[in-house]
């Protein structure tokens, strides 16, 4: 009987833990992968929040986005800026070493299979016309919506993206603090930061005004992140930020914002269903887990091993068919799931990526 009972709690242990996204006859449904703020980090260290030795790197990064790669057929990768280096160089020593880790970094990023990075106020300290070189030679693509030319006043990278998903135009946008500290101006030299705010908007009711969602990745402070999320009436998934700090999902408006931790500690998923027109955001995970363990909770109903145990697996299932029916439903509204999955010592990692930092840093 106790092997038994342990079986059960085993099981419904494991269902909550690994949970596909459910589908309700979306309208749009993808996955996005979001990272920011890894800072020119590959190998795994210790982390501070939880002292854990071996946590983060790039390539438990790569095996990670690989298995959610063979999971979904519709998936965006995207970077929300700060990848290339850790602090800016002090000498022209110092810049070229940077420089040669921000080529190794974007190598790998190429390797994972990113869709877009957008610029950081740390990448900016690497000098713009190397950043313009190193977006030439690259296949992924940088994104900056408000880092401008001064003479032609316009982007100096690609501004923003459209994506298809199901029919469903998905557009992205990258933003960046103008707050920089003024030592970084010599290496900002014909360029400008404009009013994030002022950029948004035109983009969002110019060229992205018929796409049918937004993303924006938003190297941004909290503060103005909050003032974005509340001045455009545009439903926005945001991803941040430049306080290099991780925040659980967070509703503002009719937005919602995520962020993952500095230095790879963490990566970022949501499985996303979008409705057309929706205005609301519903966190339908802990309805997905529910329904998985109802559904794993009638096998063991239907399954003569367990006949002693069938009141006991009835009224259990109830008691969650119950609770299921207190969460706020989706139907209609933009449902997501979100996971910020922490890149443990634990973990595997992908060969190709391991072996590429091995050579790097023997080199």
């Amino acid at each position: 009987m106790k092997t038994r009972q342990f079986f059960l709690v085993k099981l419904i242990t494991i269902s909550l833990l690994f949970t596909p996204f459910l589908s309700l006859g979306a309208e749009t449904s993808f996955t996005l992968i979001y990272s920011s703020n890894t800072l020119g980090e590959v190998q795994p260290h210790c982390c501070p929040e939880t002292g854990a030795v071996g946590t983060g790197g790039l390539g438990k990064r790569a095996h990670y986005i690989k298995t959610v790669r063979e999971e979904v057929k519709n998936l965006l990768i995207l970077d929300g800026g700060d990848a290339f280096i850790f602090d800016p160089p002090t000498s022209e020593k110092e810049s070229e070493k940077s420089r040669k880790k921000a080529e190794f970094v974007l190598k790998l990023y190429e390797k994972m299979g990113y869709d877009a990075l957008n610029m950081g106020d740390t990448d900016l300290s690497l000098g713009i016309n190397y950043l313009k070189n190193l977006q030439k030679y690259s296949k992924m693509q940088f994104i900056s919506s408000n880092l401008k030319d001064k003479k032609t006043k316009n982007p100096i990278f690609k501004p923003y993206l459209i994506k298809v998903a199901n029919g469903s135009r998905i557009g992205i946008i990258g933003l960046l603090t103008p707050i920089v500290p003024p030592y970084w101006y010599k290496e900002m030299e014909g360029c400008f930061i404009e009013d994030p705010m002022k950029t948004a908007i035109e983009i969002i009711n110019g060229p992205l005004h018929n796409c049918d969602h937004i993303i924006i990745l938003a190297h941004l402070s909290s503060s103005e992140i909050e003032s974005l999320a509340n001045r455009i009436s545009k439903t926005l998934i945001i991803i941040g930020g430049n306080d290099r700090s991780f925040i659980f999902p967070k509703k503002i408006n009719q937005s919602i914002w995520v962020q993952t931790d500095p230095l790879g500690y963490r990566i970022g998923r949501m499985n996303l269903r979008l409705e057309k027109g929706s205005s609301e955001f519903v966190d339908v995970g802990a309805r997905s887990k529910l329904q998985k363990n109802i559904e794993e909770i009638q096998k063991l109903i239907d399954n003569p091993q367990h006949g002693k145990e069938v009141k006991s697996l009835i009224k259990l299932r109830e008691t969650l068919s119950e609770q299921k029916k207190n969460l706020p439903e989706a139907e209609g509204k933009n449902a997501y799931e979100n996971h910020l999955t922490y890149l443990h010592q634990g973990m595997k990692s992908d060969a190709e990526i391991e072996e590429l930092i091995a050579a790097h840093t023997n080199d």
